[in-house]
Protein backbone atom coordinates (compact mmCIF):
# COMPACT_ATOMS: atom_id res chain seq x y z
CA UNK A 1 0.00 0.00 0.00
CA UNK A 2 1.43 3.35 -0.85
CA UNK A 3 1.25 6.58 1.20
CA UNK A 4 -1.51 7.99 -0.88
CA UNK A 5 -4.00 5.38 0.22
CA UNK A 6 -3.40 5.96 3.94
CA UNK A 7 -3.86 9.69 3.62
CA UNK A 8 -7.12 9.18 1.81
CA UNK A 9 -8.48 6.97 4.61
CA UNK A 10 -7.42 9.55 7.22
CA UNK A 11 -9.17 12.35 5.39
CA UNK A 12 -12.27 10.20 4.99
CA UNK A 13 -12.31 9.45 8.73
CA UNK A 14 -12.02 13.15 9.60
CA UNK A 15 -14.78 13.96 7.15
CA UNK A 16 -17.08 11.47 8.83
CA UNK A 17 -16.35 12.97 12.24
CA UNK A 18 -17.02 16.44 10.88
CA UNK A 19 -20.25 15.26 9.30
CA UNK A 20 -21.23 13.61 12.58
CA UNK A 21 -20.66 16.86 14.45
CA UNK A 22 -22.66 18.74 11.82
CA UNK A 23 -25.54 16.32 12.30
CA UNK A 24 -25.32 16.72 16.10
CA UNK A 25 -25.22 20.48 15.66
CA UNK A 26 -28.25 20.33 13.38
CA UNK A 27 -30.15 18.16 15.85
CA UNK A 28 -29.21 20.56 18.66
CA UNK A 29 -30.31 23.51 16.58
CA UNK A 30 -33.65 21.88 15.79
CA UNK A 31 -34.10 20.95 19.46
CA UNK A 32 -33.12 24.43 20.55
CA UNK A 33 -35.49 25.98 18.02
CA UNK A 34 -38.48 23.96 19.14
CA UNK A 35 -37.62 24.52 22.80
CA UNK A 36 -37.18 28.21 22.09
CA UNK A 37 -33.53 28.32 23.19
CA UNK A 38 -32.60 29.41 19.69
CA UNK A 39 -35.21 32.05 19.03
CA UNK A 40 -35.06 35.40 17.31
CA UNK A 41 -38.50 36.71 18.33
CA UNK A 42 -38.36 39.33 21.11
CA UNK A 43 -40.99 39.70 23.88
CA UNK A 44 -44.17 41.66 23.12
CA UNK A 45 -45.87 44.40 25.18
CA UNK A 46 -49.59 45.14 25.22
CA UNK A 47 -51.21 47.95 27.21
CA UNK A 48 -54.69 48.08 28.74
CA UNK A 49 -54.66 51.80 27.93
CA UNK A 50 -51.96 53.56 25.97
CA UNK A 51 -50.01 55.78 28.44
CA UNK A 52 -50.11 59.41 27.37
CA UNK A 53 -50.28 61.27 30.68
CA UNK A 54 -48.84 60.95 34.16
CA UNK A 55 -50.84 62.48 37.00
CA UNK A 56 -50.24 62.67 40.74
CA UNK A 57 -51.05 58.97 41.14
CA UNK A 58 -51.19 57.33 37.75
CA UNK A 59 -51.56 53.59 37.25
CA UNK A 60 -50.34 51.72 34.19
CA UNK A 61 -51.52 48.20 33.41
CA UNK A 62 -49.70 46.17 30.79
CA UNK A 63 -48.89 42.62 29.75
CA UNK A 64 -45.58 41.13 28.55
CA UNK A 65 -45.60 37.97 26.45
CA UNK A 66 -42.90 35.67 25.05
CA UNK A 67 -44.06 32.30 23.71
CA UNK A 68 -40.57 30.84 23.25
CA UNK A 69 -38.66 30.24 25.46
CA UNK A 70 -40.17 32.59 28.08
CA UNK A 71 -39.54 35.79 30.00
CA UNK A 72 -36.36 36.56 31.87
CA UNK A 73 -36.74 40.10 33.17
CA UNK A 74 -38.91 43.20 32.82
CA UNK A 75 -37.98 46.77 33.67
CA UNK A 76 -39.85 50.08 33.50
CA UNK A 77 -38.38 53.49 34.17
CA UNK A 78 -39.24 57.13 33.57
CA UNK A 79 -36.85 59.73 32.18
CA UNK A 80 -37.30 63.46 32.77
CA UNK A 81 -34.63 66.14 32.54
CA UNK A 82 -31.93 63.46 32.07
CA UNK A 83 -32.94 61.79 35.30
CA UNK A 84 -33.77 58.07 35.23
CA UNK A 85 -36.21 56.76 37.84
CA UNK A 86 -36.87 53.04 38.05
CA UNK A 87 -40.57 52.18 38.43
CA UNK A 88 -40.32 48.39 38.07
CA UNK A 89 -37.49 45.87 37.98
CA UNK A 90 -38.56 42.24 37.87
CA UNK A 91 -35.56 39.88 37.63
CA UNK A 92 -37.12 37.00 39.55
CA UNK A 93 -39.41 35.67 36.84
CA UNK A 94 -39.89 31.92 37.24
CA UNK A 95 -38.63 29.59 34.54
CA UNK A 96 -40.91 28.93 31.56
CA UNK A 97 -43.23 31.88 32.33
CA UNK A 98 -44.60 32.89 28.93
CA UNK A 99 -46.83 35.79 29.97
CA UNK A 100 -47.05 38.16 32.89
CA UNK A 101 -49.31 41.09 33.80
CA UNK A 102 -48.18 44.18 35.68
CA UNK A 103 -49.83 47.16 37.33
CA UNK A 104 -47.53 49.91 38.46
CA UNK A 105 -48.41 53.10 40.32
CA UNK A 106 -46.46 56.29 39.74
CA UNK A 107 -46.39 58.54 42.84
CA UNK A 108 -45.21 61.53 40.82
CA UNK A 109 -44.61 64.05 43.59
CA UNK A 110 -42.70 61.61 45.77
CA UNK A 111 -40.53 60.65 42.79
CA UNK A 112 -39.76 64.31 42.12
CA UNK A 113 -41.43 64.54 38.73
CA UNK A 114 -42.29 68.00 37.44
CA UNK A 115 -45.02 69.18 35.12
CA UNK A 116 -43.98 68.91 31.50
CA UNK A 117 -42.81 66.23 29.09
CA UNK A 118 -41.27 62.91 30.13
CA UNK A 119 -40.49 59.51 28.67
CA UNK A 120 -41.62 56.08 29.85
CA UNK A 121 -39.33 53.21 28.85
CA UNK A 122 -40.45 49.56 28.94
CA UNK A 123 -37.81 46.84 28.56
CA UNK A 124 -38.27 43.06 28.46
CA UNK A 125 -35.76 40.23 27.84
CA UNK A 126 -36.33 36.55 27.17
CA UNK A 127 -34.31 33.49 28.19
CA UNK A 128 -33.21 32.55 24.66
CA UNK A 129 -29.56 31.95 23.72
CA UNK A 130 -29.47 35.33 22.01
CA UNK A 131 -31.15 37.18 24.89
CA UNK A 132 -33.78 38.86 22.72
CA UNK A 133 -34.83 42.24 24.06
CA UNK A 134 -37.72 44.62 23.41
CA UNK A 135 -37.49 48.28 24.44
CA UNK A 136 -40.44 50.63 23.97
CA UNK A 137 -40.43 54.37 24.58
CA UNK A 138 -43.62 56.32 25.29
CA UNK A 139 -43.65 60.11 25.25
CA UNK A 140 -45.95 61.33 28.04
CA UNK A 141 -47.12 64.60 29.59
CA UNK A 142 -46.76 65.03 33.37
CA UNK A 143 -49.79 66.90 34.73
CA UNK A 144 -49.94 67.37 38.51
CA UNK A 145 -52.72 70.00 38.68
CA UNK A 146 -56.19 68.71 39.68
CA UNK A 147 -59.23 69.93 37.73
CA UNK A 148 -61.50 72.60 39.18
CA UNK A 149 -65.02 71.87 40.44
CA UNK A 150 -67.49 74.33 41.93
CA UNK A 151 -71.04 73.51 43.08
CA UNK A 152 -73.62 75.94 41.65
CA UNK A 153 -76.72 74.40 43.23
CA UNK A 154 -77.42 71.44 45.54
CA UNK A 155 -80.25 70.36 47.87
CA UNK A 156 -80.24 71.48 51.50
CA UNK A 157 -82.05 68.34 52.61
CA UNK A 158 -82.63 64.82 51.30
CA UNK A 159 -84.86 62.04 52.61
CA UNK A 160 -84.47 58.31 52.25
CA UNK A 161 -86.45 57.45 49.14
CA UNK A 162 -86.15 61.05 47.99
CA UNK A 163 -84.27 62.83 45.23
CA UNK A 164 -82.18 65.90 44.61
CA UNK A 165 -80.74 68.01 41.80
CA UNK A 166 -77.14 69.12 41.55
CA UNK A 167 -75.54 71.57 39.13
CA UNK A 168 -71.82 72.27 39.05
CA UNK A 169 -69.06 73.73 36.87
CA UNK A 170 -65.77 72.00 36.03
CA UNK A 171 -62.64 72.82 34.06
CA UNK A 172 -62.42 71.89 30.40
CA UNK A 173 -59.78 69.16 30.91
CA UNK A 174 -62.21 66.84 32.75
CA UNK A 175 -62.90 63.51 31.06
CA UNK A 176 -64.90 61.77 33.80
CA UNK A 177 -67.43 63.20 36.25
CA UNK A 178 -70.57 62.35 38.18
CA UNK A 179 -72.04 62.06 41.66
CA UNK A 180 -71.62 59.41 44.33
CA UNK A 181 -74.40 58.77 46.84
CA UNK A 182 -72.92 56.47 49.44
CA UNK A 183 -71.37 53.64 47.43
CA UNK A 184 -73.64 54.25 44.42
CA UNK A 185 -72.47 56.25 41.41
CA UNK A 186 -74.75 58.20 39.06
CA UNK A 187 -74.14 60.11 35.83
CA UNK A 188 -74.30 63.86 35.41
CA UNK A 189 -74.57 65.59 32.05
CA UNK A 190 -73.43 68.68 30.18
CA UNK A 191 -75.13 70.18 27.16
CA UNK A 192 -77.90 71.45 29.44
CA UNK A 193 -76.66 75.05 29.40
CA UNK A 194 -74.78 77.21 26.89
CA UNK A 195 -71.59 76.68 28.91
CA UNK A 196 -70.63 73.04 28.30
CA UNK A 197 -68.52 73.05 31.44
CA UNK A 198 -71.71 73.11 33.54
CA UNK A 199 -73.05 69.67 34.44
CA UNK A 200 -76.25 68.67 36.16
CA UNK A 201 -78.44 65.71 37.04
CA UNK A 202 -81.16 64.42 39.26
CA UNK A 203 -79.95 61.82 41.74
CA UNK A 204 -81.81 59.32 43.94
CA UNK A 205 -81.34 58.49 47.61
CA UNK A 206 -82.29 54.82 48.21
CA UNK A 207 -85.48 54.20 50.18
CA UNK A 208 -83.83 51.28 52.00
CA UNK A 209 -81.11 53.45 53.62
CA UNK A 210 -82.04 54.70 57.08
CA UNK A 211 -78.83 56.58 57.83
CA UNK A 212 -77.07 59.57 56.34
CA UNK A 213 -74.54 58.82 53.61
CA UNK A 214 -71.96 61.03 51.96
CA UNK A 215 -73.03 62.71 48.72
CA UNK A 216 -69.97 63.68 46.68
CA UNK A 217 -69.51 65.24 43.25
CA UNK A 218 -66.29 64.14 41.56
CA UNK A 219 -64.25 65.00 38.47
CA UNK A 220 -61.18 63.44 36.89
CA UNK A 221 -58.93 64.83 34.17
CA UNK A 222 -57.10 63.00 31.37
CA UNK A 223 -54.02 62.53 33.57
CA UNK A 224 -56.09 60.81 36.25
CA UNK A 225 -55.99 63.75 38.69
CA UNK A 226 -59.17 63.78 40.80
CA UNK A 227 -61.12 66.38 42.72
CA UNK A 228 -64.22 65.97 44.90
CA UNK A 229 -66.72 68.31 46.48
CA UNK A 230 -69.09 67.11 49.20
CA UNK A 231 -72.71 68.28 49.45
CA UNK A 232 -73.69 69.41 52.92
CA UNK A 233 -77.31 68.46 53.55
CA UNK A 234 -79.80 67.62 56.27
CA UNK A 235 -80.97 64.00 56.24
CA UNK A 236 -84.70 63.43 56.76
CA UNK A 237 -85.43 59.92 57.93
CA UNK A 238 -88.82 58.66 56.79
CA UNK A 239 -90.40 55.55 58.29
CA UNK A 240 -92.39 53.77 55.63
CA UNK A 241 -95.40 51.59 56.31
CA UNK A 242 -95.31 47.82 56.82
CA UNK A 243 -98.82 46.65 55.90
CA UNK A 244 -100.12 43.06 55.78
CA UNK A 245 -102.21 42.21 52.70
CA UNK A 246 -104.66 39.31 52.62
CA UNK A 247 -104.83 37.14 49.50
CA UNK A 248 -107.23 34.31 48.68
CA UNK A 249 -107.56 31.39 46.26
CA UNK A 250 -109.46 33.47 43.73
CA UNK A 251 -106.61 36.01 43.54
CA UNK A 252 -104.00 33.25 43.29
CA UNK A 253 -105.79 31.39 40.49
CA UNK A 254 -106.93 34.44 38.51
CA UNK A 255 -103.91 36.77 38.93
CA UNK A 256 -100.89 34.89 40.27
CA UNK A 257 -100.88 31.56 38.40
CA UNK A 258 -101.07 33.14 34.89
CA UNK A 259 -97.85 35.05 35.65
CA UNK A 260 -95.84 31.98 36.69
CA UNK A 261 -93.49 30.14 34.35
CA UNK A 262 -93.46 27.13 36.71
CA UNK A 263 -96.16 24.60 37.54
CA UNK A 264 -96.23 25.10 41.32
CA UNK A 265 -99.26 23.49 42.98
CA UNK A 266 -98.92 24.85 46.51
CA UNK A 267 -100.76 28.25 46.49
CA UNK A 268 -98.52 29.89 49.08
CA UNK A 269 -95.32 28.73 47.37
CA UNK A 270 -96.71 29.80 43.99
CA UNK A 271 -97.38 33.30 45.31
CA UNK A 272 -93.95 33.50 46.91
CA UNK A 273 -92.29 32.54 43.62
CA UNK A 274 -94.23 35.07 41.54
CA UNK A 275 -94.05 37.92 44.05
CA UNK A 276 -90.31 37.50 44.59
CA UNK A 277 -88.68 35.84 41.58
CA UNK A 278 -90.94 37.08 38.77
CA UNK A 279 -91.04 40.52 40.42
CA UNK A 280 -87.24 40.60 40.48
CA UNK A 281 -87.04 39.85 36.75
CA UNK A 282 -89.64 42.46 35.88
CA UNK A 283 -87.98 45.13 38.00
CA UNK A 284 -84.60 44.30 36.51
CA UNK A 285 -86.08 45.02 33.08
CA UNK A 286 -87.47 48.35 34.34
CA UNK A 287 -84.11 49.25 35.87
CA UNK A 288 -82.24 48.44 32.65
CA UNK A 289 -84.62 50.60 30.61
CA UNK A 290 -84.29 53.56 32.99
CA UNK A 291 -80.50 53.35 33.19
CA UNK A 292 -80.33 53.93 29.44
CA UNK A 293 -80.42 57.73 29.28
CA UNK A 294 -80.97 59.22 25.84
CA UNK A 295 -82.43 62.63 26.73
CA UNK A 296 -80.19 64.99 28.68
CA UNK A 297 -82.22 68.21 28.41
CA UNK A 298 -84.91 68.57 31.11
CA UNK A 299 -88.18 68.24 29.22
CA UNK A 300 -90.48 68.46 32.25
CA UNK A 301 -92.09 71.75 33.23
CA UNK A 302 -93.59 72.38 36.65
CA UNK A 303 -94.91 69.69 38.96
CA UNK A 304 -95.81 66.22 37.72
CA UNK A 305 -99.54 65.50 37.78
CA UNK A 306 -101.39 62.79 39.63
CA UNK A 307 -104.06 60.62 37.99
CA UNK A 308 -107.01 63.00 37.69
CA UNK A 309 -109.74 62.80 40.35
CA UNK A 310 -107.96 59.95 42.09
CA UNK A 311 -107.26 58.82 45.65
CA UNK A 312 -104.11 57.11 46.87
CA UNK A 313 -104.49 53.41 47.68
CA UNK A 314 -100.90 52.28 48.18
CA UNK A 315 -97.87 54.21 49.34
CA UNK A 316 -94.28 54.31 48.19
CA UNK A 317 -91.75 51.96 49.87
CA UNK A 318 -94.47 50.12 51.79
CA UNK A 319 -92.85 46.90 52.98
CA UNK A 320 -95.66 44.50 52.33
CA UNK A 321 -96.23 41.13 53.97
CA UNK A 322 -98.87 38.76 52.59
CA UNK A 323 -101.30 36.55 54.47
CA UNK A 324 -103.00 33.46 53.03
CA UNK A 325 -105.62 31.55 55.06
CA UNK A 326 -104.63 33.33 58.25
CA UNK A 327 -100.86 32.71 57.92
CA UNK A 328 -98.09 35.02 56.76
CA UNK A 329 -96.36 33.61 53.65
CA UNK A 330 -92.71 33.50 54.69
CA UNK A 331 -90.22 34.86 52.18
CA UNK A 332 -92.87 36.59 50.07
CA UNK A 333 -92.28 40.13 51.43
CA UNK A 334 -91.72 42.91 48.90
CA UNK A 335 -91.29 46.68 48.71
CA UNK A 336 -93.94 48.62 46.83
CA UNK A 337 -91.89 50.93 44.63
CA UNK A 338 -94.48 53.45 43.53
CA UNK A 339 -97.82 54.98 44.47
CA UNK A 340 -101.22 53.47 43.62
CA UNK A 341 -103.96 55.84 42.48
CA UNK A 342 -107.59 54.86 41.84
CA UNK A 343 -110.37 56.79 40.14
CA UNK A 344 -113.20 55.41 38.02
CA UNK A 345 -112.96 52.10 36.18
CA UNK A 346 -110.81 52.39 33.04
CA UNK A 347 -109.91 55.97 33.90
CA UNK A 348 -107.92 57.90 31.28
CA UNK A 349 -104.23 58.18 32.16
CA UNK A 350 -102.43 61.35 31.12
CA UNK A 351 -98.66 61.71 30.87
CA UNK A 352 -97.60 63.22 34.19
CA UNK A 353 -95.26 65.67 32.43
CA UNK A 354 -93.56 66.42 29.11
CA UNK A 355 -91.33 63.65 27.84
CA UNK A 356 -90.62 60.92 25.32
CA UNK A 357 -92.09 57.41 25.47
CA UNK A 358 -89.27 54.83 25.76
CA UNK A 359 -91.31 51.67 26.47
CA UNK A 360 -94.79 50.26 25.98
CA UNK A 361 -95.72 46.66 26.61
CA UNK A 362 -96.35 43.91 29.12
CA UNK A 363 -94.14 43.87 32.25
CA UNK A 364 -95.21 40.76 34.14
CA UNK A 365 -96.52 41.66 37.60
CA UNK A 366 -96.81 45.29 36.47
CA UNK A 367 -99.09 44.31 33.59
CA UNK A 368 -99.43 46.57 30.56
CA UNK A 369 -97.08 49.49 31.14
CA UNK A 370 -95.69 52.70 29.72
CA UNK A 371 -92.33 54.31 30.61
CA UNK A 372 -91.65 57.97 29.77
CA UNK A 373 -88.24 59.70 29.86
CA UNK A 374 -88.26 63.33 31.05
CA UNK A 375 -84.56 64.28 30.83
CA UNK A 376 -81.76 64.56 33.40
CA UNK A 377 -82.09 60.81 34.08
CA UNK A 378 -85.73 61.04 35.24
CA UNK A 379 -88.37 58.49 34.13
CA UNK A 380 -92.00 57.78 35.07
CA UNK A 381 -93.73 54.40 35.06
CA UNK A 382 -97.47 53.77 34.49
CA UNK A 383 -98.67 50.20 35.13
CA UNK A 384 -101.73 47.87 35.33
CA UNK A 385 -103.09 49.51 32.18
CA UNK A 386 -105.65 48.25 29.67
CA UNK A 387 -105.45 50.05 26.33
CA UNK A 388 -102.23 51.90 25.49
CA UNK A 389 -102.50 54.80 23.05
CA UNK A 390 -98.83 55.72 22.57
CA UNK A 391 -95.78 54.00 21.12
CA UNK A 392 -92.04 54.17 21.68
CA UNK A 393 -90.57 57.44 20.43
CA UNK A 394 -93.77 59.49 20.85
CA UNK A 395 -93.43 62.94 22.39
CA UNK A 396 -96.05 63.57 25.07
CA UNK A 397 -97.19 66.33 27.42
CA UNK A 398 -99.65 66.70 30.30
CA UNK A 399 -102.58 66.79 27.87
CA UNK A 400 -101.66 63.49 26.22
CA UNK A 401 -103.84 60.51 27.17
CA UNK A 402 -101.39 57.62 27.05
CA UNK A 403 -103.63 54.75 28.30
CA UNK A 404 -106.48 53.68 30.60
CA UNK A 405 -106.36 52.04 34.01
CA UNK A 406 -107.18 48.38 34.54
CA UNK A 407 -106.13 45.31 36.57
CA UNK A 408 -103.46 43.77 34.34
CA UNK A 409 -100.53 42.17 36.10
CA UNK A 410 -100.65 41.52 39.84
CA UNK A 411 -103.37 44.07 40.63
CA UNK A 412 -106.26 43.38 43.00
CA UNK A 413 -108.45 46.15 41.63
CA UNK A 414 -108.61 48.75 38.87
CA UNK A 415 -105.92 51.37 39.59
CA UNK A 416 -102.77 53.05 38.29
CA UNK A 417 -99.36 52.16 39.66
CA UNK A 418 -97.31 55.35 39.24
CA UNK A 419 -93.56 55.34 39.73
CA UNK A 420 -90.72 57.83 39.43
CA UNK A 421 -87.33 56.31 38.63
CA UNK A 422 -83.97 58.07 38.47
CA UNK A 423 -81.18 56.26 36.65
CA UNK A 424 -82.58 52.85 37.53
CA UNK A 425 -83.62 53.51 41.14
CA UNK A 426 -87.16 54.19 42.35
CA UNK A 427 -87.83 57.36 44.36
CA UNK A 428 -90.88 58.75 46.14
CA UNK A 429 -93.32 60.30 43.63
CA UNK A 430 -94.74 62.60 46.32
CA UNK A 431 -91.90 65.10 45.84
CA UNK A 432 -92.42 65.25 42.06
CA UNK A 433 -96.15 65.91 42.51
CA UNK A 434 -95.38 68.92 44.75
CA UNK A 435 -95.14 72.29 42.89
CA UNK A 436 -93.14 73.89 45.72
CA UNK A 437 -90.59 71.08 45.72
CA UNK A 438 -90.10 71.24 41.94
CA UNK A 439 -89.80 75.03 42.06
CA UNK A 440 -87.32 75.28 44.94
CA UNK A 441 -85.20 72.23 44.05
CA UNK A 442 -85.13 72.56 40.28
CA UNK A 443 -86.92 75.40 38.48
CA UNK A 444 -85.48 78.40 40.36
CA UNK A 445 -81.85 77.16 40.49
CA UNK A 446 -82.04 76.08 36.85
CA UNK A 447 -83.27 79.51 35.72
CA UNK A 448 -80.69 81.33 37.87
CA UNK A 449 -77.85 79.35 36.28
CA UNK A 450 -79.23 80.01 32.80
CA UNK A 451 -79.19 83.77 33.46
CA UNK A 452 -75.81 83.97 35.21
CA UNK A 453 -73.79 81.63 32.96
CA UNK A 454 -74.81 82.59 29.41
Amino acid sequence: MNGYGYGYEKKSYKGKIFLFFLILLGIGAVYGYFKGILNFSPPEFSFEKEPKYIGTKSKIKFKVKDDKPGLKEVKVYVIQYDKDITLLEDKDIKKNVKEKEYEIEIPSRRLGLKEGKAKLVFVAKDTSFFGNETAIEKQVEVDLSPPSLSILSAPGSVMNGGAGFVFYRISSDVVKTGIKVGELTFKCFNGIFTDNRIYGCAFPYPYYWNTKKAIVVYAEDKAGNKVTNSINYYFKKVRYRRPVINIDDNFIESKVRPLSDKDIQDPAELFRYVNVEIRRRDEEQIHNITKNISTVEPLFKGAFQQLKNSSMLGGFADYRKYRYKGKIIKGADAYHKGMDFASIKNAPVHASNNGIVVFTGFLGIYGNSVIIEHGLGVFTLYSHLSEIYVKEGDKVDKKTVIARTDTTGLAKGDHLHFGVIIQGLEVHPIEWLDPKWISSRFARPYKRIQVNYQ
